[in-house]
Parts: C-alpha cells; sequence; structure tokens
C-alpha cells in the first residue's frame, strides 16, 4: 500500500519539483499495469489530446511512469514531483473516472496545480470533469501552446 501525502507536489514544500514539457515527446511506463489500466491510462492521455497536449504520443523522449498501487479510498491518485511517477489507486476502476484521475496526475506532471474551481480537471479530488479551456489556458501560460 502506498501512503499518499497530497496530491501533486512533494508533501513538504507544496510545489511541484519536477514537470514535463505538454508539447516534447513524453512516453509512459505502465509496467505491471493490466489491460483496463492502460485502457485508462488511454483515456486520460486522449483527455490531454483533445485539449492540445501533443507530446504524449511518443514512444520515445523523457518518461513518466505510471504505477496502479492500493491506496486510502479518499486517494484517487498521487503525483510524486520527486521521482516523477504518477500513482492511480488500483480502488479506481470506473473508465470514465479512470481516466480523470490519469489526465488529473499528468496535470501536475504538466506542472499544474490544484484549482478550488469545482468545473477544472485540476480540482482536488475530482472524477467527472476532464480538462476545461480554463485548464488549457494554465498549461499555455506554463508552457505555451503546442504546436
Amino acid at each position: 500500500m502506498i501512503a499518499l501525502a497530497a496530491c501533486g507536489g512533494s508533501a513538504s514544500d507544496g510545489e511541484i519539483a519536477r514537470t514535463y514539457d505538454p508539447c516534447a515527446p513524453i512516453a509512459l511506463d505502465l509496467a505491471g499495469a493490466t489491460a483496463e489500466q492502460a485502457s485508462g491510462v488511454a483515456g486520460g492521455v486522449m483527455l490531454w489530446r483533445a485539449a492540445g497536449v501533443t507530446g504524449l504520443d511518443a514512444t520515445a523522449g523523457e518518461t513518466i511512469a505510471v504505477r496502479f498501487e492500493t491506496a486510502a479510498p479518499a486517494f484517487h491518485g498521487f503525483y510524486d514531483d520527486i521521482a516523477g511517477v504518477v500513482y492511480v489507486n488500483t480502488d479506481v476502476v470506473d473508465p470514465g473516472a479512470l481516466a480523470i484521475v490519469v489526465a488529473h496526475e499528468l496535470g501536475h506532471a504538466f506542472g499544474l496545480v490544484h484549482v478550488k474551481d469545482r468545473t477544472s480537471l485540476m480540482n482536488p479530488g475530482n472524477v467527472s470533469t476532464p480538462p476545461t479551456d480554463d485548464d488549457r489556458a494554465a498549461l499555455a501560460a506554463l508552457w505555451g501552446a503546442c504546436p
């Protein structure tokens, strides 16, 4: 069982130490994922692609590990910003919710932080809202728009 501190940002400082350019080549390492979990990751990737992110199409470049571990029910996922690893709770099995959780944690990997707006992908605890125009704008503010 993984001990999840807080979704995105190290527990000690609240800032995201390791980020990835969403427009640069990024490969996802899904070692140990089941077919259903891999499908959920693919769903999260499709949500970001629909929002204009181009980097997740790569099989080369930087790599983000995505791991599925047991965790307390209150935790859907966690981005370990020191190691650059996305963790997803194995209890998240609904395909739509799983895609949102993966997209949310990838948002942290891209440098996005939590917001209080309930209509944002980056709202803590969100399992239903895909990337919004505000999420796309926040990403573009950090990295620029992908070509």
